[in-house]
């Protein structure tokens, strides 16, 4: 296992919890339509990490509604059902210092939504075929 994929492991995925439980303290309409979206179904979403542009990380992220169940390392097999668009394979790319830089922004637990729109300039999401 790469230190990449230890840092995602071990920092990315509970660091994603943590993010998740705060916005549910603080917008719990928000979180609770989401779920109703997307729980029933075997939803994964795809995360490429980059370093200088090159890949260093594929991983596969099963949810249960917007919780990470599983993680794949190594794999990018995204697909999640939407009532109305059907089948969407989103993936996001990110370099790795955002990760590492996310992970480490207290704002994420005071503020998430303003921390995460600081973010979305270091992210790219693509639809795969």
């Amino acid at each position: 296992m790469s230190d990449v994929d230890k840092m995602i492991l071990e920092h990315f995925v509970p660091f994603r919890e943590k993010v998740v439980d705060a916005i549910q303290a603080k917008h719990p309409y928000f979180v609770s339509m989401i779920e109703h979206v997307l729980s029933g179904k075997r939803n994964r979403l795809g995360l490429r990490v980059t370093e200088n542009g090159q890949v260093v990380g594929e991983y596969t992220f099963e949810l249960n509604g917007i919780r990470i169940k599983h993680t794949e390392i190594g794999k990018i097999d995204p697909e999640v059902h939407h009532p109305v668009l059907g089948i969407l394979k989103p993936c996001i790319l990110i370099e790795r210092a955002a990760v590492e830089k996310a992970i480490n922004d207290p704002l994420f637990m005071d503020e998430p939504f303003k921390a995460i729109s600081k973010l979305l300039p270091n992210i790219t999401i693509t639809f795969l075929s």
